[in-house]
């Protein structure tokens, strides 16, 4: 059927068609930016300016904000000039420097279990082990916590920290024995996901969108729902509403739903929906360079217009443009989508439409979701919240390529969930999952308040 349909383009439109697919990029279309070409980079122009700071420049440096665990005082025995001693005499504070470093330090603690007879009746008694002992050789939490961030965080391989464990701390552990840490934290995480999630639903805004990973060899999809102050990610089969309903919070959410404008996330009616123009500036892009229509440089103009008004309101403290504004602006918004009736018509023969023509479609038919930010500055102009939280699992794709279980994938999800939780709130993520193992986490929210 492709081939029928490739011998019936005319020369022309074939080679339109794949100049065009040459010229996509991840700043003209949805591509990520790992399937660009990598260009050469070119040397710097060369200015005249010395390298490093240039005058003016405040600069920053490390601040210490706790008291130092040792202090040594320089004090010279010996003046430089004249080589008088100097012993005992006294001087002003001129300088101070830190050195920061760390002491590694591993702790063995040996349980000696004692069988005591009763003098009086003879019954053999034993304490019994903590309940975190259970076998000949047990892990404690932190050695727990160190193989959970490493694989799940800092996409170390499961072999390669079993290497650093027993290299750095001397702690001899299996591969198995942290895949099986790595388990037990997912499970012991149900209680924190549960909070999260509902955190998530009961925020004004809300960022949605999914990714593929590979589990087993096949596609799957994670799907993430989040905010400014908590992530929630799932894993599933499904990229579509199966997936959407399978995370559990968007069928519940009532507030500002940000997304890509995929349209299966327009049929949850119970929220407000807002699109992400980050994605549309660059679909705008590729019908600039591919087509030259003056329809869509004039709307790429036009957004970054509202984005800068809405900026410099903001600024003032203002939560809405003026009515005046939105009005002139909606005026704008017509006349391009008028020149592009124009310039890219719709073609009444035929289904299935051109990228242009759909792209002009999507402004005319998501108008109020497009320009949503320009009535209420709580909404953003773009979904890079939602990017952001959905970024660690494409690192972990280019480390591993690949989940071997679907087990291990939906454990990355939740773990994952967690520690940018966690991240979010100003907490330690070694803290918090070693809380979560000796189950002394109350709650992960700092503070009270949805976003």
């Amino acid at each position: 059927m492709i081939r029928e349909k490739l011998e019936q383009l005319e020369k022309s439109e074939l080679i339109e068609i794949i100049l065009a697919l040459q010229n996509m990029s991840s700043k003209n279309s949805s591509k990520p930016p790992s399937s660009d070409w990598k260009s050469v980079k070119m040397p710097r122009p060369q200015r005249g300016a010395s390298q490093g700071g240039q005058p003016g420049h405040k600069g920053n440096f490390l601040k210490i904000e706790r008291e130092a665990d040792e202090t040594v005082e320089l004090k010279p025995e010996v003046c430089k000039k004249c080589g008088i001693k100097l012993p005992g005499a006294s001087g002003d504070a001129a300088e101070s420097r830190h050195k920061i470093d760390v002491e590694i330090r591993t702790i063995l603690t040996k349980y000696a279990q004692y069988e005591v007879v009763c003098p009086c009746c003879g019954e053999e008694n034993r304490e019994a082990f903590p309940a975190d002992v259970k076998s000949h050789i047990s892990y404690g939490e932190g050695v727990q916590s160190i193989g959970v961030l490493l694989t799940n965080h800092a996409n170390v391989s499961y072999g390669k920290t079993a290497e650093i464990l027993n290299d750095v701390f001397e702690v001899p552990v299996s591969v198995g024995t942290l895949v099986n840490h790595v388990s037990e934290f997912a499970a012991k995480c149900e209680p924190v996901l549960d909070e999260i999630k509902e955190h998530v639903k009961q925020g004004k805004i809300g960022h949605f969108d999914e990714t593929s990973v590979r589990v087993n060899g096949k596609n799957q999809w994670l799907h993430t729902a989040g905010n400014s102050e908590a992530t929630y990610n799932t894993v599933h089969p499904k990229r579509g509403i199966e997936g959407t309903d399978a995370n559990g919070v968007l069928k519940d959410f009532t507030g500002v739903a940000v997304h890509d404008c995929l349209v299966q996330y327009f049929g949850y009616e119970n929220a407000l929906h807002a699109v992400c123009n980050a994605h549309l500036l660059r679909e705008l892009q590729g019908v600039i360079e591919n087509k030259g229509y003056v329809w869509a440089t004039d709307m790429q103009t036009h957004l970054r217009d509202m984005k800068k008004a809405v900026d410099d309101f903001a600024a003032d403290g203002q939560t809405s443009l003026p009515d005046d504004l939105l009005t002139s602006f909606a005026d704008e918004y017509d006349r391009i989508l008028k020149l592009g009736e124009t310039e890219t018509p719709r073609d009444a023969t035929q289904t299935k439409q051109t990228k242009s023509r759909n792209l002009l479609e999507r402004f005319i038919n998501y108008r109020t979701e497009i320009t949503r930010f320009t009535k209420d500055f709580a909404v953003p102009f773009t979904n890079n919240q939602a990017e952001r939280d959905i970024r660690n699992a494409k690192v972990k794709m280019k480390v591993s390529g690949s989940f071997r279980s679907d087990g291990g994938a939906k454990n990355f999800a939740y773990i994952s969930s967690v520690i940018s939780t966690a991240a979010k709130q100003g907490l330690s993520a070694f803290k918090t999952v070693s809380n979560i193992f000796t189950n002394s986490l109350k709650s992960i929210f700092s503070k009270p308040a949805f976003i």
